[in-house]
């Protein structure tokens, strides 16, 4: 085998690296890229939570009650007279 090595088969295998290797600079690229939008998420989210600790401070107090002070409900179930029927006697009709 090794007597039959031309230049033209060196030159072949050499095409094919450069081929694979370009292929794997464009996914590694792509994934760069990725890796990079992540991290600009990460970084705005931190850039949100700053500004909004500033403008409503961060305290560890719970919150005053407000004057509007929520009213009580007073919920009241009624049951239908048929809910006892079976549903076969509602559907003959």
């Amino acid at each position: 085998m090794w007597e039959n090595l031309t230049p033209a088969d060196l030159d072949r295998v050499r095409h094919e690296l450069a081929r694979e290797r370009g292929a794997m600079l464009s996914r590694h690229a792509a994934e760069l890229k990725e890796l990079d939008a992540r991290y600009d998420e990460v970084e705005n989210l931190s850039q949100l939570i700053s500004a909004f600790t500033e403008k409503y401070g961060k305290t560890n107090a719970p919150p005053e009650p407000r004057d509007e002070a929520s009213s009580v409900i007073h919920v009241e179930q009624q049951i239908a007279p048929s809910f006892g029927t079976p549903l076969r006697r509602l559907v003959s009709r």
